[in-house]
């Protein structure tokens, strides 16, 4: 993928915060068709959760296998890799 189409997926991103008035709403990134969770659960401490399934991703990001890779860090280690 190229450095101004990764700049325009970036550029678009949207943070969907967690409503008061709606219960079960999680604060959300919401970029390239995807969504990424990161909240705090009770008992858990800090959850991150991605969801590629919204049916929002747009072609040119799916790898032919029909797979998205993704790089997790943590503090700028990386903890895992789909490819």
């Amino acid at each position: 993928m190229s450095k101004r189409r990764t700049d325009a997926l970036n550029r678009r991103a949207r943070f969907h915060h967690q409503h008061r008035k709606q219960r079960g709403t999680l604060p959300c990134l919401e970029t390239g068709g995807t969504q990424v969770y990161a909240y705090w659960e009770r008992g858990e401490g800090l959850v991150v959760a991605v969801h590629l399934d919204t049916g929002e991703v747009p072609d040119d990001v799916i790898s032919p296998d029909g797979t998205i890779p993704i790089r997790i860090t943590v503090n700028g280690d990386c903890v895992f890799i789909a490819d």
